[in-house]
């Protein structure tokens, strides 16, 4: 086996390569996994090519917002300033970006495409939702109703193309990491599919219903209150690899918590009463508070959420760590590293990891 990968500073690939053994393909796992005993039917040749790029340093510092008014608003996390950015019609109730387009879900089902260079509404589609929670996987957008179904939407038709139902909760909020599609719900659970998947397993449970929930290096966040109307919330800490009913810790917050966004090594948590609370998710002291005067119902990064199916550390870039992070969790057979969600862990995850790798985010 060989691995052409510095440990520090490297450059824009990296080659592995399984040298070919006939016949034997105990050596290749004994070879990457020393201490797995599990069979992989791994073809005797097997060179697999993965782009990775160097951290560029995307700049994320701007927060979009919206609630019942159907105003969307920005906050700069540098100066703290809160801006007018534009309208539409109906009270938002959700939000995705992609590729420099704001997608607005408003609780009547009306979808609005929003430019975010210009803040113009361009473009609107209709479908049968409240819309509740949305997110954006692949090429499509991942729409919850609060009934507890997602619909996988086509954004250029507005065709719904593929629908799922969850019967273990409702729908409140939508997350995307480590090769997991998550949903949370005023049942207090938090559910995980496989991307590809519309088998949701439980994943973590938390005192409270959950309304929304972050990723990052290694956390997840769930948000949430301990009953209808209540004005204080609680941020629960998880592993965001094993989930579970342990949480790590937990953080009180004057907020109903609506929104949370994981942000600059920061938390940002949004509610009704339009306070947009800065949180250290290190030891949970509130470092900043911008009273925006909106009911926030909904808010997301202007770049939209840094993470994808293959970026495990949750850092907007696929590079070593993630790579790093997928075997560690192959070897421990934990659920993110099962790519494929057929409860065994062999050759197919680590080809369906890859794949999801190449593609980017």
């Amino acid at each position: 086996m060989s691995l052409g990968l510095p440990t520090k500073e490297w450059g824009w690939f990296f080659l592995i390569v399984l040298e070919d053994v006939p016949n034997d393909t105990s050596r290749v796992n004994q070879n990457i996994f020393p201490n797995r005993s599990t069979i992989m039917n791994t073809p005797r040749t097997l060179t697999i090519l993965a782009a990775a790029c160097i951290a560029q340093g995307v700049s994320a510092e701007t927060i979009l917002f919206a609630g019942s008014q159907g105003v969307v608003h920005a906050l700069d996390t540098d100066t703290g300033e809160v801006t007018f950015r534009g309208v539409c019609s109906g009270p938002v109730s959700s939000m995705a970006v992609h590729d420099g387009t704001l997608y607005l879900g408003d609780t009547n089902g009306v979808f609005y495409t929003y430019d975010v260079a210009t803040n113009i509404v361009n473009g609107a589609f209709v479908i049968d939702s409240d819309a509740n929670a949305m997110a954006w996987l692949g090429e499509h957008l991942v729409v919850a109703d609060s009934s507890g179904r997602l619909d996988y939407v086509n954004p250029t038709t507005g065709e719904v193309e593929n629908s799922a139902i969850i019967t273990d909760t409702d729908i409140t909020t939508i997350g995307l990491d480590a090769g997991g599609l998550f949903v949370g719900g005023h049942s207090s659970l938090a559910m995980r599919a496989h991307i590809g998947q519309d088998s949701f397993q439980f994943f973590a449970a938390c005192g409270s219903s959950v309304q929304s929930m972050a990723f990052d290096t290694n956390t997840m966040y769930l948000s949430g209150i301990a009953f209808f109307g209540a004005e204080q919330g609680t941020v629960y800490l998880f592993d965001k690899f094993e989930g579970g009913v342990n949480y790590s810790g937990t953080y009180s917050v004057d907020s109903d918590v609506n929104a949370t966004v994981a942000l600059g090594g920061m938390l940002y948590l949004g509610g009704t009463d339009g306070v947009i609370h800065e949180m250290d998710p290190s030891d949970g002291t509130i470092t900043r508070t911008f009273d925006t005067g909106i009911e926030i119902q909904a808010m997301i990064p202007e770049s939209g959420i840094i993470s994808c199916p293959a970026d495990y550390d949750a850092d907007g870039d696929l590079d070593f760590n993630d790579v790093s992070n997928f075997i560690n969790l192959f070897n421990n057979q934990l659920v993110p590293g099962d790519t494929t969600g057929d409860g065994e862990f062999n050759y197919f995850d680590i080809s369906r990891f890859l794949t999801l790798f190449r593609a980017g985010c």
